[in-house]
């Protein structure tokens, strides 16, 4: 049945995804080697969906060594088809392949799906009185279901000899099981010695497949085979009284659904535009007459727009996606927690992060997470072996921050920028499963679910202005934004419903405070400028769009980055003409770093330092109102320091 409810703005949401390279342990391959079974290690915890990684890049290992690569030209659930095929023979054993990280939004645990079930029958038959003649002529009626698959219910008529010499009453029930119980012996006074002798006789009787069991006066009569029955319980006896305390019934199926790793916080969010779909429209005439009207029109590529996420800060490992490379990771780790095997984590302690201390890989996976003793994503074969993984301790701290992470971020000058991918849901938040798309319409109805795959930072702008917090502005390119097929069951947020339990989300209002303008210092030409009242670093990647042959879509782009550049302007109260001498120095400033920081009082840091700068610009405007003179300049560094951005945080970041 459609649900004829419209979409309102509480239900909708937007979280984050990482995106990571995958390892796929394969199977088996098809024999024109283009399409990939992967192997039921993997394919029993994870559920790919449908053609979200169609463009991805996917290496082929041979025994250990990168021999090949392909596109993604289609993918299910379970199997990847590529381009082009194949030429060396698969060794499924020493074997593997990495699905590369751009685009490619790391896998969750999958919703497994049930099989029917049926609910037992359980019925209380509780007896009055212990004199033996009260129950002389009595019967009781009960059903049960005589097959595992909820099939025909069956009468037992269970009744009562008081005296030994008694015969069947009549009870007008057919076809029926009937169950004598003799409680003829002198021996037999109370009640509860009644229903013993009732116990015995039912599991006794051959024909009958109910357990029957005592709890004191009561008789209880449970269905060795569920399911549901509309016969009712009865009884012609006026000292034993009846009730069904579990109904039989058959329990429908628990469904599939896939998931994706998108229970991550985006932050301190004060607006956010996700990526439009944007689809080419045109028109022909195709050169034939007879009509003023056009001949022919169709839709051709489709593009994904920009992603904007503004956020007041309080971390700092959103510079991570644009500088491109973590150097470096300082966490606290507990040594001999390594998980269980690549797929399994740490049987003592699920729901963890684990680390390789000793060599952190530039875009990741970082931080490897174990989601109900499923690592997530797979370790990475080849790169990580699972015995050298160590769980992660993780900060705390309501005064000062204990065990903080300290994340390096350096320069990436390649093309492999780090990405990651957004889940945008509006939901019309039903009471069960309450972001579980609805496969059952030709048109979702329930849960629509976008996924906005390979954003990249193409700007980060940050700013403090007087009085105000540390903001973030990143404009993203996004790769593709992919719509759920009709048919696929998917659970948006991971299935979690609460907010406050996404990951990054702390209850700890020391994480959750934002940065702010009084907490920051800038030091520049070796000074430290004190009577700064406001500033903007704008850093650009200067990504551009492009298309390729044979990647499978016409919506899917590659955004590729160029020209890096870095802007820094302010606005000051000054003591002398430092900067007016600057503006006329021939000679770039090397070797004294302009060094941003910002702290909070628990700790948290966020440290930038840059080296090779011009200032470009520079006004000394007079103040109308006899003030103080309020210089503003422009200042253009070449280069990120060595070791230039450091970010103290709680933030867990997997790549």
């Amino acid at each position: 049945m459609a649900n004829t409810n419209i979409f309102l703005g509480s239900g909708s949401s937007v979280t984050f995804v990482p995106e990571v390279d995958i390892y796929l342990k394969p199977a088996s391959l098809n024999s024109d080697k283009d399409t990939l079974t992967i192997h039921t290690d993997f394919t029993n915890k994870f559920d790919l969906v449908n053609n979200l990684y169609v463009g991805c890049v996917l290496e082929f290992y041979d025994n250990g060594t990168h021999t090949t690569t392909h596109r993604v030209t289609a993918n299910d659930g379970t199997t990847i088809t590529f381009h082009p095929a194949q030429t060396i023979t698969l060794d499924a054993t020493n074997d593997y392949y990495h699905l590369k990280g751009y685009g490619a939004p790391c896998p969750a645990e999958k919703v497994a799906g049930g099989s029917t079930t049926y609910r037992d029958e359980v019925t209380h038959f509780t007896f009055a009185s212990d004199t033996k003649s009260d129950y002389s002529g009595d019967y009781i009626v009960f059903y049960e279901i005589q097959t595992a698959d909820a099939g025909t219910a069956k009468a037992v008529v269970v009744w009562f000899d008081t005296t030994g010499s008694e015969t069947v009453p009549t009870h007008g029930i057919s076809p029926v099981e009937v169950v004598e119980v003799d409680i003829s012996d002198a021996g037999l006074t109370t009640r509860d010695e009644y229903v013993a002798a009732a116990v015995t006789a039912i599991n006794a009787a051959s024909g009958v497949e109910v357990v029957a069991t005592r709890s004191n006066n009561v008789l209880i009569i449970t269905n060795d085979h569920g399911g549901p029955t509309t016969d009712a319980v009865s009884s012609n006896a006026s000292h034993i009284t009846h009730s069904i305390v579990t109904q039989g019934a058959t329990v429908a199926a628990t469904s599939a659904a896939k998931k994706l790793n998108a229970d991550y916080w985006m932050g301190i969010v004060e607006s956010l535009t996700f990526p439009s779909v944007e689809v080419e429209f045109k028109q022909q005439n195709l050169f034939v007459g007879g009509s003023r009207n056009f001949t022919y029109q169709y839709k051709g590529i489709e593009t994904a727009g920009n992603a904007s996420v503004n956020v007041v800060a309080n971390h700092g490992a959103w510079l991570y996606y644009f500088f491109g490379k973590c150097s470096a990771i300082t966490a606290t780790l507990a040594s001999g927690t390594n998980p269980a095997s690549d797929f399994a984590g740490n049987t003592g302690s699920e729901n963890k992060y684990y680390l390789n201390g000793t060599s952190v890989t530039d875009t990741g996976p970082l931080f490897y997470r174990s989601l109900d003793n499923v690592m997530t994503p797979p370790v990475l074969r080849g790169q990580d072996t699972f015995g050298d993984l160590d769980q992660l301790t993780e900060p705390s701290g309501t005064t000062s921050i204990s065990n903080p992470i300290t994340y390096t971020f350096a320069e990436q000058d390649g093309d492999d920028l780090p990405s990651f991918a957004m889940e945008q849901v509006f939901s019309k938040l039903p009471s069960s499963n309450t972001y579980r798309t609805n496969s059952a319409n030709d048109n979702e109805d329930t849960n629509f679910v976008l996924i906005a795959t390979g954003n990249r930072v193409n700007t980060l702008t940050m700013t403090a202005n007087e009085n105000e917090e540390l903001k973030m502005t990143m404009d993203c390119m996004a790769r593709k934004v992919h719509e759920l097929e009709k048919t696929e069951s998917y659970e948006a947020r991971r299935g979690v419903t609460n907010e406050t339990d996404f990951k990054n989300y702390s209850s700890n209002d020391k994480f959750l405070e934002p940065f702010f303008f009084s907490s920051g210092s800038i030091s520049l030409f070796g000074q430290n400028f004190l009577r700064i009242t406001n500033f903007t670093l704008t850093m650009n990647n200067t990504l551009t769009d492009k298309r390729f042959i044979g990647i499978g879509s016409k919506a899917i782009k590659d955004a590729i980055p160029a020209q890096r550049t870095y802007e820094l302007t302010f606005t000051a109260l000054v003591t002398d003409d430092l900067l007016f001498n600057e503006l006329k120095n021939q000679n770039e400033t090397t070797g004294t770093v302009i060094d941003l920081i910002f702290d909070k009082s628990n700790g948290e840091q966020i440290r930038l330092k840059f080296d090779d700068y011009f200032l470009t610009t520079n006004t000394w405007p007079i103040p109308e109102d006899k003030g103080a003179v309020m210089v503003e300049a422009t200042i253009i560094p070449r280069t990120l320091a060595s070791n230039g951005c450091t970010v103290k945080t709680h933030w867990i970041l997997q790549g």
